[in-house]
C-alpha cells in the first residue's frame, strides 16, 4: 500500500444523507413545554378519571393508553423511513393529501420526536399512574397484601408496551409511506373541515 492511498483514505468522509427536512433547535424549548403541559394535564385527568371508573373500566382505559402509546410509537416510526420522492407525482396529478404527506416528511424529526418521545414518555407516565390505582384498587377489594400484585400489572403492562412497540416497528419500517400517506389524507380532512368553517 503507498503512501498516496493512505492519505486517500485518512480524507475519506462518509457522505450525509440527501434528506429534505426541516430542523429547528428552539423545537427542543418547545417539545419540553408541551411535554411538561401535557403529562401535567393528563396524569389530572387519568386521576380524576380513575376515582368515577369501576375496576373494568379502569383496565380498559389502561388498554386504551397503552394502544395509544403503540399507535404513535408506529407512526414515529413511519415518518423516519418514509421516502419523498413517490408523493411528487401524486402531489402533481394533486391527489388529496399528497402535499401533507411531504409535508409531513420534511419535519420528520419533529413528528418522530412528538410521537415517539413525547407522547411515547406521557403514555408512559400515565400508564405507570393507572397501573398504581388500579393495584390499590385489587388490595382493597380482595385484602391482598405484599408486593406480588403490583410486581405482576407493572410486568403485564411493560410486556404489552414493549412487545406492542417492537412488532409496529417492523410495521412502520415495511409500510412507511402508507402510513404517512394515511397521515396526510388525515391532515387534508381536517384542512378541508376548517376551511368550511
Amino acid at each position: 500500500m503507498d503512501k498516496s492511498d493512505v492519505h486517500r483514505r485518512k480524507k475519506f468522509k462518509v457522505p450525509k444523507p440527501d434528506l429534505n427536512v426541516s430542523t429547528s433547535h428552539t423545537w427542543t424549548i418547545i417539545v419540553v413545554i408541551i411535554s411538561f403541559s401535557l403529562s401535567v394535564f393528563f396524569s389530572f385527568i387519568t386521576s380524576a378519571a380513575m376515582e368515577s371508573l369501576t375496576i373494568f373500566f379502569a383496565f380498559m382505559l389502561l388498554l386504551l393508553i397503552i394502544a395509544v402509546n403503540i399507535l404513535f410509537d408506529l407512526v414515529g416510526t413511519a415518518v423516519q423511513s418514509a421516502e419523498e420522492k413517490p408523493f411528487h407525482s401524486l402531489a402533481a396529478r394533486k391527489v388529496p393529501g399528497a402535499r401533507e404527506s411531504i409535508s409531513v416528511i420534511r419535519h420528520a424529526p419533529q413528528l418522530a420526536n412528538m410521537c415517539c418521545d413525547v407522547i411515547g414518555d406521557i403514555a408512559g407516565i400515565i400508564s405507570g399512574a393507572t397501573t398504581a390505582l388500579i393495584v390499590a384498587e385489587l388490595v382493597e377489594m380482595f385484602s391482598l397484601q405484599g408486593m406480588l400484585p403490583s410486581l405482576i400489572l407493572t410486568g403485564l403492562v411493560g410486556a404489552l408496551t414493549i412487545g406492542g412497540k417492537a412488532m409496529s416497528k417492523g410495521v412502520a419500517m415495511q409500510n412507511g409511506n402508507s402510513i404517512v400517506f394515511i397521515v396526510g389524507k388525515m391532515m387534508y380532512f381536517f384542512k378541508r373541515l376548517r376551511k368550511k368553517r
